[in-house]
């Protein structure tokens, strides 16, 4: 009985003592984190009704902040509609539309949802009020720290890999009113980015 209880100890020394194996997955989807590329405006700016001037600016070593204006020529309300188109990097080159698809009307509250708490950061960074519409103006930023655009209600699971996310309003008529492109490496969560 006396054996019995030393082994019991030892054996629970032993497990103790046994460092901790973490598991890493190399499954192709999963939860992600977001590594920002790059932010820029789809096509000129001079005609479009709303302008997204907006860039990445590196302020140290570990934080990196989107920097511009906004340029609304007239307001931005539900009258619009929201193109969400995600492409994905080829293996052979090149980007694949269509990875991720989210079409609507009434712009404004789609992309309120969408954004999430992002929209939040966002629109107190550019001194805006954050419900629709927003009103026709200028508005600048001095600085909005990426990593408070982690924080939306895209689906939390998707597949790794290299994206552009191009967001369009468009009038009725499918006139192009505006458009912003995001690069970006979708990882692991313990990963660095390889691109």
């Amino acid at each position: 009985m006396v054996l019995l209880k030393v082994y019991i100890v030892l054996v629970g020394l032993c497990l103790m003592a046994k460092p901790q194996i973490n598991f890493f997955p190399n499954l192709p989807l999963g939860e992600y984190r977001i590594i920002f590329l790059a932010i820029y405006p789809c096509e000129s700016t001079k005609d479009q009704i709303l302008g997204w001037n907006l860039y990445f600016s590196k302020k140290s070593q570990n934080t990196t902040e989107m920097k511009g204006n906004l340029t609304f020529k007239e307001s931005f309300d539900d009258s619009s509609k929201l193109d969400i188109n995600l492409s994905s990097w080829s293996l052979i080159g090149g980007w694949k539309k269509n990875s991720y698809v989210y079409l609507t009307d009434n712009a404004c509250s789609k992309l309120k949802y969408v954004m999430g708490n992002v929209w939040f950061s966002a629109t107190s960074s550019f001194n805006i009020s954050n419900h629709c519409p927003l009103p026709r103006g200028t508005y600048t930023t001095k600085g909005l720290d990426i990593k408070y655009l982690q924080d939306h209600n895209f689906p939390k699971v998707y597949y790794y890999g290299k994206y552009k996310g191009v967001i369009s309003i468009k009038n009725k008529k499918n006139k192009l009113l505006g458009c912003v492109a995001l690069e970006f490496n979708l990882v692991r969560p313990w990963e660095m980015s390889k691109y």
